[in-house]
């Protein structure tokens, strides 16, 4: 997901850390960058961020939708990790993300993450973008 960001961003939200792995992943890329990982996005002040990448939980699934409905607001790039159903099992949702910029789809492998079950893909926004979106399929040897 770090690798989909470019340019020196300075502030930076990570809105759902859990673990920490995925800002540690972002601090070292960008070590002069602003990391914002908040114990609770929902009582983080409203701001502007250069990019926010996010691994929200799918459980309930609603969650990650809400929270990524949110972040069109605060941030013109988005790079986020969904459940694959999250593209596909919506129409309306798709067209939603289409007038919000998606640019790229990566497809992950079923066993990206080992002790999931659930098939997932990384979305990669833009504001603005309106061109083809790009549909990559990620393997892990």
């Amino acid at each position: 997901m770090v690798n989909e960001m470019s340019g020196y961003p300075e502030k930076i939200l990570e809105p759902t850390s859990g673990e920490g792995n995925l800002v540690q992943a972002i601090k070292n890329r960008y070590p002069a960058s602003n990391v914002i990982a908040p114990s609770d996005y929902y009582q983080l002040p409203w701001d502007e961020y250069d990019y926010i990448v996010s691994n929200p939980p799918f459980t309930p699934m609603t969650t990650g939708y809400r929270l990524l409905d949110g972040f069109f607001n605060r941030s013109s790039n988005i790079i986020i990790l969904l459940p694959w159903l999250a593209l596909i099992n919506s129409e309306k949702r798709y067209q939603k993300y289409l007038s919000e910029g998606l640019k790229k789809v990566i497809h992950l492998p079923r066993r990206a993450f080992p002790r999931s079950r659930v098939q997932c893909c990384v979305l990669v926004f833009e504001r603005g973008y309106r061109g083809d979106v790009k549909l990559e399929f990620a393997y892990t040897p």
